[in-house]
This record gives structure tokens, C-alpha cells and sequence, in this order.
């Protein structure tokens, strides 16, 4: 059994039941659809539904990252149990919870100074960061330290490319992403691209 916890948060998309399956430490990231903060449901297949129906309807949503706070309350009872974290994060560049865990690992070390936490941006999402953790996931299985799983994403994180697309152009232009006439015009030629 390793002497560490995998830790991942609920952008890798992975479906509950994997990560009940496999021990993995998910913290939930908290979105926002129609004024009511949620935390996401760690894969669960009927929050997905209720929320991209609610997105039909027309409600918007906006996204929270993890707060240092948050980290702190999810990691202690780990560290407290005796074991190590390798925390495998939500890309950097989409928010700005990585800058979270990094503030709350650096609380936490003089709490637990006998304790190791490495906490890596997967510099992606979804399934990107999905494949990486479950890679993660071999390797600790087969007997590997958390250095050498947390080393092999540093080296392998570029190599998960994310594309993708979107139905309605509305979300991007709400996101800042595409401009009012961009969004209108491609919404009447019903183009989809691909990002």
C-alpha cells in the first residue's frame, strides 16, 4: 500500500465510482448556475444532467476555484492520517485554485513537517487531467514513490492535447472568449468550432 493519497479535484472529470474505486482524494471545485453555489459532484452522471439542462433553460453559470481555506480543511485530516499527498491540479491557466493548493501546502508543512505534498499543475482539464490522474493511478498500484508518479506527469503533462467544441456560441461570447457580433454571426451560419 503506498504511503501516499492521490488527490485530484472534480475538473478531471472522472466518474465517482473510479474514484471511489481506486482511493482517489477529490476535492469539488463550486460552480454557480442561477445564484445557487453548488460543489461539483465528483462525476456523478445526475448532477451533469440537472446542470447542462439548467443551461438549456437558459441559466447562467459561473465557476469558484478552491480557496486556500478549502484546501486546508480537505488536506489536514489526510496528513493527520500519516500520509503524503501528490495533488495532480486543475491547469493554472484556467484558475486560479492551483495558486490555492500551492498556499495551502506551504501552511500546512510547518503544521506537518514530517509530511510531503507535491502539488503538480496538469495544465489541463477534463479528461486531460482525467488520463494523467488515472496514469497516476498504474503507476502508484504498480509500487511507484510519489516522486517518480509525480515526475512521469511533470514529463507527460504536455502530451494531452484538449480539444473541443461547443453547441451554443452564447457561452463563449458570455466568457469574454468571443465577441457579440462573432457570436451572432456564427450562431446564424450554425458554425461549431473547434477549440
Amino acid at each position: 500500500m503506498a504511503d501516499y493519497v492521490l488527490m485530484t479535484d472534480s475538473t478531471s472529470d472522472l466518474p465517482a465510482a473510479y474514484c471511489q474505486k481506486n482511493g482517489l482524494a477529490v476535492i469539488p471545485l463550486t460552480y454557480i448556475i442561477d445564484g445557487v453555489a453548488r460543489a461539483d459532484n465528483e462525476g456523478a452522471a445526475d448532477g451533469y444532467h440537472s446542470f447542462y439542462n439548467q443551461l438549456r433553460e437558459g441559466k447562467l453559470s459561473t465557476t469558484s476555484q478552491i480557496t486556500a481555506e478549502e484546501y486546508l480543511a480537505f488536506m489536514t485530516p489526510i496528513l493527520e492520517s500519516g500520509k503524503d499527498i501528490l495533488y495532480i491540479a486543475f491547469s493554472s491557466g484556467l484558475s486560479g485554485s492551483y495558486e490555492g493548493a500551492l498556499n495551502a501546502a506551504e501552511t500546512l508543512k510547518d503544521r506537518f513537517p514530517d509530511r510531503r505534498m507535491r502539488i503538480v499543475d496538469s495544465f489541463g482539464a477534463s479528461l486531460g487531467e482525467g488520463l494523467l490522474v488515472m496514469h497516476a493511478v498504474k503507476m502508484r498500484d504498480a509500487g511507484e514513490s510519489l516522486d517518480a508518479v509525480a515526475d512521469w506527469v511533470l514529463e507527460n503533462r504536455l502530451n494531452a492535447h484538449h480539444w473541443f467544441t461547443v453547441d451554443d456560441l452564447g457561452h463563449l461570447k458570455r466568457g469574454g472568449r468571443l465577441s457579440s457580433s462573432s457570436a451572432a454571426i456564427g450562431t446564424l451560419l450554425r458554425i461549431k468550432p473547434v477549440l
